[in-house]
């Protein structure tokens, strides 16, 4: 009762709703987000299961006795392609359904085939073989026709990846030509194979982002050690550690916006079973368990994009995405930020439980096309926190005791993040008085505020200045400058 969502006018990309007039206790963020397929020992035997980003709604794909492993999405998330070996006989590349339906070999010899990799347009599969002695890369059509050798070397050449390239793509693998195992790479037809990694260690299992910008792959010490994830330009420069613990991290593979690396790894408290996570590709590099059984699993491929829970930003504890706390427990009132892709961030206004009857949350019209305004106003404004992003803390506005009576918000139109506050002067701006008097203008990009001002505060929390008269906010939304 009483609760109003009002959306707050925009010129930019970013949509903005204010939500105030109730305690919110529950707030959550819906997205596209990818399916986790991977082979799991979790019923005695190898299979390959699906799940969402979080670890929920895990389904069985197969069932079985063989020893299936290395699932690969089809580009479209129709089909996975994987390795199956039963039983005292050799390893085949097989293809099946998303629903587990349609189970299909592509390969049927005396030989060992495996660790499958769809092109771009799901026309070919890439994969391993020993069939003329020893370990080559191989292509063929998705129906099992047209195998061809690319590689033709005395060495083992394996663990072939495709990149995203749909026009002209290149493939990655490991090969041990080079006195070690490295990367390379080739085009598709197999030529210009060319070596990317030169080190001492043993490389494998290289994964290509999703621009096809940079490769992520497995390094190990030679003769054994702890496996890291490593990466690297797609043309082998800038060579960098990515994973850095004291486990076993292992078999990368991106999501599709190119935001997380998964892998399987024994970081867990103690170590011991490996398990599926992810890993932010971008600083704070913050880690998220996706499974959490006491059997191994391995092998994360990332794909087939559903709706899903992207992540709780206010409710119960540990309802957040990975079964993390979300950023509060509850809230009086907010303004949430949306872009295309969907949820953008979220401010959370901190007042006193019995200064919810007083507050109004209120569109501020600001004149030029990047900040959009909001006026916030209760008996007392405590703080601002907002959602810095999964892994990082929330950054806090705060305005000391007493808070003020009221509060400008100024945000970026098209980043959706709160880039400015300005608190109006309690003595300047009584509680009867309606809104603040104020002016805006103008001047060649930037906008002028000019009014009484207790406090400007910038894009990161800090207060910049004290009884101000006249703020000047940059395009970007910067504090230019405030006297």
């Amino acid at each position: 009762a009483g609760f109003v969502a009002e959306e707050i006018p925009s010129p930019g990309d970013c949509a903005f709703v204010a939500m105030h007039g109730a305690k919110i206790e529950y707030l959550a963020s819906q997205a596209l987000l990818d399916r986790v397929v991977f082979n799991g020992y979790r019923d005695g035997t190898w299979d390959v299961w699906v799940c969402n980003l979080d670890g929920s709604n895990i389904t069985q794909i197969t069932n079985n006795t063989a020893v299936e492993q290395g699932p690969k999405w089809s580009p479209d998330g129709s089909r996975i392609a994987f390795e199956r070996q039963w039983p005292g006989q050799d390893r085949e590349v097989m293809v099946v359904n998303a629903d587990g339906s349609g189970v299909k070999a592509l390969t049927n010899n005396t030989d060992m085939d495996g660790f499958p990799s769809w092109s771009p347009v799901a026309l070919s599969i890439v994969f391993y073989s020993d069939r003329e002695g020893n370990q080559e890369v191989y292509t063929m059509y998705d129906d099992g026709s047209m195998v061809t050798n690319l590689t033709n070397n005395a060495a083992s050449d394996a663990y072939p990846s495709w990149s995203p390239d749909a026009t002209d793509p290149d493939i990655a693998f490991s090969s041990d030509r080079d006195a070690n195992w490295e990367i390379y790479r080739m085009e598709n037809d197999g030529s210009n194979q060319t070596r990317l990694t030169t080190n001492a260690r043993e490389d494998y299992l290289p994964a290509w982002d999703p621009q096809g910008a940079q490769i992520a792959w497995e390094s190990r010490l030679a003769g054994g050690g702890d496996p890291e994830v490593f990466v690297m330009s797609a043309t082998g420069g800038n060579p960098r550690p990515f994973s850095q613990t004291q486990y076993d991290d292992r078999r990368p593979a991106w999501s599709s916006d190119g935001n997380y690396i998964a892998l399987n790894s024994n970081r867990a408290p103690g170590g011991g079973t490996q398990d599926i996570w992810l890993q932010m590709t971008e600083h704070p590099f913050a880690r998220f368990r996706v499974t959490d059984h006491a059997a191994a699993e391995l092998g994360p491929h990332l794909g087939s994009p559903t709706v899903q829970v992207e992540r709780v930003l206010i409710g119960p504890s540990g309802s957040d995405w990975g079964g993390f706390d979300p950023i509060w427990p509850s809230a009086h009132a907010g303004v949430c930020a949306y872009n295309a892709e969907g949820y953008a961030g979220f401010v959370r206004i901190g007042i006193r439980p019995a200064d919810v009857g007083s507050l109004e949350v209120t569109p501020y019209d600001s004149p030029g096309e990047q900040l959009v305004g909001v006026l916030v106003e209760a008996d007392e404004v405590v703080n601002l926190r907002e959602d810095a992003g999964r892994g990082r803390q929330a950054v806090t506005w705060y305005f000391g005791d007493p808070g003020p009576g009221a509060a400008i918000l100024y945000f970026n139109a098209d980043t959706g993040k709160l880039v400015s506050v300005l608190t109006v002067e309690d003595s300047a701006y009584p509680a009867a008085a309606g809104r603040p008097v104020l002016t805006q203008r103008l001047e060649g990009e930037a906008l002028v505020v000019e009014g009484s001002f207790s406090a400007v505060f910038d894009a990161q929390g800090n207060r910049v200045a004290a009884d101000a008269s006249a703020v000047t906010i940059s395009a970007e939304g910067g504090v230019a400058s405030a006297e």
